[in-house]
């Protein structure tokens, strides 16, 4: 999952992610050090628990109280700037047109950022709330991946090739909520029409049709 911590010291137990290594479970953290254990069942569902904590908990980082006050003064000082630059032509007031220049690619970058961490906050949520119904569905029907990204339907057989379930908080990066959506929409369309699900649905298959009869 993505970077949530609050501060350096949160992110020294922040976990991003994990994987098993010759019996040992080794937890990547937001500070960048690696946090090892002994492999059990139990110590996986300890990591898997808090890292779904992490994800109800998420929010995008706050913009300090000097950011706002920078983002809000840059637009007033471009005319200032302007104007005693080309009465003076000053060092100065050069200076303060970098600056501005500066900013102008930094605040809607970082408006940008926190636009993305929120639609993944709300992935986060969104998978959250439905994780049961998703690794319980694709058990039941194929056809739940229709209309789904190659890249996630290619997790879903990775995992299941493992014997794990596909949708789980350690490798919710590899969907997108788009992908949730999808499969989410597809579980209710194949249990509102009561579909038969022994046999998988092709996106190929094409309707077949009857032979052409000629006019005479």
């Amino acid at each position: 999952m993505k970077d949530y911590s609050l501060n350096y010291n949160d992110s020294k137990k922040f976990i991003l992610s994990y994987k098993i290594e010759n019996g040992k479970i080794v937890a990547k953290l937001a500070s960048g050090e690696l946090y090892i254990v002994p492999y059990s069942e139990e110590n996986e569902n300890k990591i898997i628990s808090r890292m779904e904590e992490q994800a109800r908990n998420a929010q995008p980082k706050p913009l300090k109280s000097s950011d706002k006050i920078l983002a809000i003064s840059h637009p007033l000082l471009l005319p200032i700037a302007i104007m005693n630059l080309i009465n003076n032509d000053g060092w100065f007031y050069c200076m303060i047109l970098a600056i501005i220049a500066g900013g102008a690619i930094y605040y809607p970058a970082k408006a940008i950022t926190n636009a993305i961490k929120k639609r993944d906050i709300k992935k986060l949520n969104y998978f959250l709330d439905n994780k049961k119904k998703l690794n319980e569905s694709i058990e039941k029907s194929e056809n739940m991946i229709l209309s789904v990204s190659k890249k996630a339907v290619k997790e879903i057989e990775l995992q299941r090739s493992k014997n794990k379930q596909p949708f789980n908080i350690n490798n919710i990066d590899k969907y997108s909520l788009s992908d949730l959506k999808a499969l989410k929409e597809n579980i209710e369309r194949i249990s509102t029409f009561g579909f038969n699900e022994e046999e998988p649905i092709s996106e190929d298959t094409k309707e077949e049709k009857g032979p052409v009869l000629k006019k005479t």
